[in-house]
């Protein structure tokens, strides 16, 4: 197989992935790619933005954007650090922690739909190499 192909299938994964998860998400101002970044605020007690843009490799412009978004809508809350100002934490609300579960739904059966009945083993396999490509991957950011 050539390695460039690996780009080509994660891409048409990816782009089928955001299409579908917007289509089928009916939740008020949640869309593919506001829904990861509540994902990913579910599963830390606070973060900031530019940790959002880090660790998802986001443009800063689309984060705080989405986030204005998703605060308006009630699934976070912002709070500005007590002791340093110029921090701004971003927190899950109840409401998006029920949002989560309703994301978290509809990808776990988007995945059962994509991966039928591939072998565990190797879901695992491609999971973990996925992972290690991915932190490798950091190196090229400027």
């Amino acid at each position: 197989m050539r390695t460039n192909e690996l780009g080509k299938y994660i891409g048409v994964l990816h782009r089928l992935f955001q299409i579908a998860i917007s289509r089928e998400l009916t939740l008020p101002e949640l869309n593919a790619t506001n829904a990861n970044f509540l994902l990913f605020i579910s599963e830390h007690d606070q973060v900031t933005a530019k940790q959002i843009a880090t660790e998802l490799a986001i443009n800063k412009g689309l984060v705080s954007r989405e986030l204005t978004r998703l605060e308006a809508a009630g699934y976070i809350e912002r709070q500005t650090d007590a002791a340093d100002h110029r921090t701004t934490w971003v927190r899950i609300t109840p409401l998006g922690l029920q949002a989560c579960q309703t994301i978290n739904d509809l990808m776990s059966r988007l995945w059962a739909q994509v991966l039928g009945a591939s072998d565990q083993g190797s879901v695992e396999t491609v999971a973990s190499e996925l992972d290690l490509w991915s932190k490798r991957a950091e190196d090229l950011q400027p």
